[in-house]
């Protein structure tokens, strides 16, 4: 059985939070971020369906997004893009490494992102935005 929606984005900080050069990655976005590079995780779209009997299964898309200060393009453009292997190369790890996300889910399929300009509260950033795909999680219908 896996965890709560919610348990999934936290342990996707956790994780983020001692990546090397991830300033900040909070539990849940705040209204302002500093310093950057941060990182945010939240639920983009997701299912709910019937899963085996008293289950309920749940495909969900999380996004990830790296946002970098925009301030000297190339040097900004090198630090995000320093970023753009690690991040799905350690929940792809973790997947594998640490019991399935500390056993928060059962599965997920694939990572997709788009690179270029992004914004948070008002603020022009530079960055990721990755979609991890089919994050599978299964839980008793009460």
């Amino acid at each position: 059985m896996s965890d709560t929606l919610q348990n999934v984005c936290v342990q996707v900080a956790t994780y983020l939070r001692a990546l090397s050069g991830v300033r900040a990655a909070p539990d849940y976005p705040p209204d302002k971020i500093d310093p950057f590079p941060f990182v945010v995780v939240y639920p983009a779209s997701g299912t709910w369906e019937f899963g085996v009997a008293g289950e309920k299964l749940g495909l969900h898309v999380l996004a990830v997004e790296l946002h970098v200060a925009r301030k000297d393009l190339p040097r900004d453009m090198q630090k995000a893009l320093d970023f753009g292997d690690r991040v799905p190369n350690l929940l792809m790890s973790k997947l594998h490494n640490d019991n399935k996300w500390n056993g928060k889910i059962d599965a997920f399929g694939r990572i997709t992102y788009t690179f270029g300009t992004l914004g948070w509260n008002g603020i022009s950033t530079l960055g990721f935005k990755w979609l991890v795909e089919g994050v599978k999680l299964r839980s008793a219908i009460t």
